[in-house]
Order: structure tokens, then sequence, then C-alpha cells
């Protein structure tokens, strides 16, 4: 297809949900479980990972029926035109639990809306991971989708850090509490609207190939078969320490910013600074990957955010805002060379897996990504819950301590294991999985020159049935990225 600057943009608006959904959801699903509807932490880390674990099913099999599906608007944009529904109604769902009162029946109850919740972001965001390479086969003009994608999805989540704590104070109260609940409901249905709306403009502005090979049956099999893919596996090391670092830092920070800094007033203004710096940020790597390639942005990002993230140790109630913004701001630079690096170093991995076994399976990839990314994350976070409640940390207290209704010492409460723990793992956790998520990234092998010989490899199989009149170098190239013996490329045996 012609790559129009409309393409781009209406591409770049599924990830307003993808952004915006998961920063809600990681800044406030669980501060709102624990501290307004009043449910054990233990509880709430349950409901997240047995989430996790129903989306072991999902997300590989929408990912497999996307690839099975046809119809006359393609095979990945069907799904943007039935997930509106369920993108809007799983999104209110998540923050109103109908009057209930007994904590064993939200319990029950928040764990079928985060069910619900996964289910309906997999039925778009699953085919969403999938589409681009089916729009177009150019290196560095995935890189510029994706540009666009991250800016999008930035937007979306500097607007989604802001707003909704503004209308749950607004409407709701001003103290965290149940008397919060309206202004929950209330930032619940206008962001579930927003969300909602988004995929029909990327169902309008995208298009698929239509060149693509007959549907075959779904296995256990052919999931498995994916880790045999050398440059899949060698993604995931960089992808998961990334993605399971973001998540971490942003289900820890309200409570960092809250009870280890004692500044949650200015909450929004430390949020906002990280993700308009990151905002601005993107287009300035994405660059950097056209020219130097898809992992580069990692190697100067990386190193900056560990860096900036031992700031944290000498961090107290006392520290000036202004030198919080700017530690944020440097950590942007990492949040937005990650992101940008991740998200399109993806699609590459499909056209090595076409080179390996002939079949085009961008959905299934994009599935058990999109599994195991949660899964991974989920984990984490149950353990993060763990240890929360082993530092003795404890809801009721906390809003207590919050309300005004017990006599308060700013620095004999720094002085608790609590505060003390939360520090440790906001400082210790993000550092060690960013440094292996760099370890992953200098391994990468996949840059502009050998994607290219991949797609030369692809058409020489296609139209010859093997790449012997490709350059030396270039099926030196194919061997290396694909790990492969020429002898089982295109799905051949020895």
């Amino acid at each position: 297809m012609k790559i129009k600057l409309r393409n781009k943009l209406a591409y770049a608006c599924g990830d307003i949900y993808g952004g915006g959904a998961f920063m809600i959801f990681s800044l406030l699903f669980m501060n709102y479980l624990v501290l307004v509807e009043g449910l054990p932490i233990i509880a709430t880390t349950i409901i997240i990972f047995a989430g996790r674990l129903w989306d072991a099913i999902t997300d590989p099999i929408v990912g497999r029926i996307s690839d099975k599906t046809r119809s006359r608007f393609g095979r990945r944009r069907i799904f943007f035109l039935m997930g509106i529904i369920p993108v809007f109604l799983s999104f209110v769902m998540l923050f109103y639990s109908f009057g209930m009162d007994d904590i064993s029946a939200k319990i029950v109850y928040y764990i079928f809306a985060y069910m619900f919740f996964g289910t309906a972001f997999a039925i778009v965001m699953v085919p969403y991971n999938a589409i681009l390479s089916d729009m177009t086969s150019d290196y560095n003009v995935r890189t510029s989708f994706t540009t666009y994608r991250m800016m999008f999805s930035g937007l979306a989540s500097l607007l989604a850090a802001i707003i909704p704590s503004i209308l749950i104070r607004a409407v709701g109260s001003p103290y965290i509490g149940p008397g919060q609940r309206p202004g929950y409901l209330l930032q619940g249905i206008i962001f579930g609207c927003i969300f909602a709306l988004c995929w029909f403009f990327v169902f309008l502005g995208t298009k698929e190939r239509k060149d693509v090979s007959p549907a075959e049956k779904i296995s256990l099999k052919e999931w498995l078969d994916v880790f045999d893919n050398k440059a899949y596996r060698n993604f995931l090391g960089i992808f998961l320490s990334f993605q399971i670092a973001v998540d971490l830092v942003l289900a820890m920070f309200i409570f960092y910013i809250d009870i280890v800094v004692l500044q949650y007033q200015n909450y929004e203004l430390v949020v906002g600074t990280l993700l308009v710096c990151m905002v601005l940020f993107m287009p300035i790597h994405g660059m950097i990957a056209e020219k130097k390639g898809k992992a580069f942005p990692l190697y100067i990002g990386l190193p900056i955010w560990i860096a900036s993230t031992f700031a944290f140790v000498f961090i107290d109630s006392g520290t000036p805002i202004l030198v919080l913004c700017i530690i944020s701001g440097l950590i942007a630079i990492g949040s937005a060379a990650g992101n940008l690096s991740t998200w399109s170093m993806l699609t590459d991995i499909y056209d090595v897996d076409e080179l390996r076994t002939a079949k085009r399976r961008e959905g299934l990839y994009s599935g058990v990504t999109t599994f195991i990314r949660k899964f991974a994350s989920g984990f984490a976070v149950l353990l993060m819950g763990f240890g929360f409640s082993t530092m003795g940390f404890d809801q009721n207290e906390y809003s207590i301590l919050k309300a005004g209704l017990v006599d308060f010492d700013p620095v004999v409460f720094a002085q608790n294991d609590i505060v003390a723990g939360i520090r440790t793992m906001f400082v210790v956790i993000p550092a060690v999985l960013l440094s292996i998520c760099l370890i992953f990234a200098l391994k990468n092998k996949l840059n502009k020159r050998r994607f290219d010989a991949i797609l030369r490899g692809i058409a020489c199989l296609k139209a010859k049935g093997d790449i012997e009149t490709l350059e030396t170098e270039e099926i030196e190239d194919i061997l290396l990225i694909t790990g492969s013996k020429k002898e089982r490329l295109w799905g051949r045996k020895i």
C-alpha cells in the first residue's frame, strides 16, 4: 500500500488505548483496590496474577485466530470493530463494583472484571501488534510507524496519568479512600469511551496484504515452535526485561511518591514531566534508530536510566520538586528508547519466521508475546505484593495516616521498614532488569542490512526454492539471524 501520513496517524491511534489504559491500570488499579475498595494487598496481587493466567488462554488463541481469519475487512482489521464495545465495558468495570460490600464477593468480581479486560485487550491489541508487517516491509518505514505509535502512546499516557486523578479528587474526595469511588467511575466512563472510539479510526486508516497463505490448523506444537526462532528468543530477553522494569516502576511509583517522598500533591507534576519528556525524546530516538539500527537507542537510553535510578537513594521528603522532575526527565530518555526499540523490533521477527517456516504467523507471535509480557509482569507484581506484606504494609493503617486521624512525624515515619523497603525495591529492581535488557540488546544482530537480506532470502525461496543466487555475505547474514542451516530454511528438513 502507498504510505501516507494519515495511515501513520490512524495506526498510531491504537496505542491511545495501549498506552493510556496501561498507564491508568498500572498507576491506579492496585491503589483503587487496596485503598478505595479496601481489599488486602495480597488479594489485589492475586487478582492481577489470575488475570494474567487467563491471558495464557486468550492472547495466543486470539493471535492464531487472527492469522486464520479471512473476511472482507482482512485478517486483523475486523477485530478492531469487534473490540469497540468490549473495550468500553471492560474498562468501566475495572473501577465499579455495583455497590458490593462483601470482601470475598469483591475479590471474585474483580477477578472476573480483570479477565474481561484482558480479553477485550487481546481482541484489539494482539491483531494490532501484528498488522504493521502487512502494511509495509520497509525496515525504516516500520520504525517511522512505530515512532508515531509511541508518540501517541506517550501523549495518551500523559493525559491518563494526570486527568483521572484530577477527576477522582474533584468528583470524589481529595483524600484517598472510599469517598473517591464516584471519581473512579467517572474517569472509567470517560476514558472507556475514548479508548473504544480510537479503534474505529484504526480500522479506517489501516490496510492489509492480500497475498496471504491458506489458513492452517492451530496446534500446541505450533505455539511452542516460536521459541525455536533464535532472533525471537533474543528479542524476548530485551522485551521482557524492559517491560517488567516499566511495569514494576509504575506499580510502585504512587507508593514511592506518597510514602517515601511524602509529596503526593506533586504526583501529577512528576509523572507529567516524565511523560512529556518521553514524547519529546521519541522522535529523536526514531531518527537514531533509522540511521543506526533499532537496538541503538537502547545503548544510549538505558545507561542514563540506570544511573538516574540510583539518585532515588538520596531522595527524601525534603528534596525539592525540581530535582524530582529532572530525574524523571532523565528516566524518560531511557523509557522512550526502550518503548521505541522493543515494539519496532517485534515486527521484523515475523519476517525471520517466514524465512524459517514459509508461514506468516504474525498473530501467533503477537499473541504469545503479549501473553508472556503480561504473565511475567503479573508474577512480578505478585512478588511485589508479597514484599509489601512482608515489610508490614497495612492498607487500613495507611488510610488512617493519610486521613490525618493520628499524629504524624515525617522524620520518624521515614525510618520505618516500609519506607526503606520501598526505596530499595524502587532502586534495585529496575537497575537489575535494565542491565539485563542492555546485555540482550548488545547481543542483537538484526540490523537493516541483515533485515534486507532476510527479505531477499524470502523472495528467492518463493521464486526458486533456495538462496544460492544471493551474495555470500547475504547468505551468512541469513544463517546468522535464523540460526539455521540452508537446508532447513523454508520449513524444510535435512
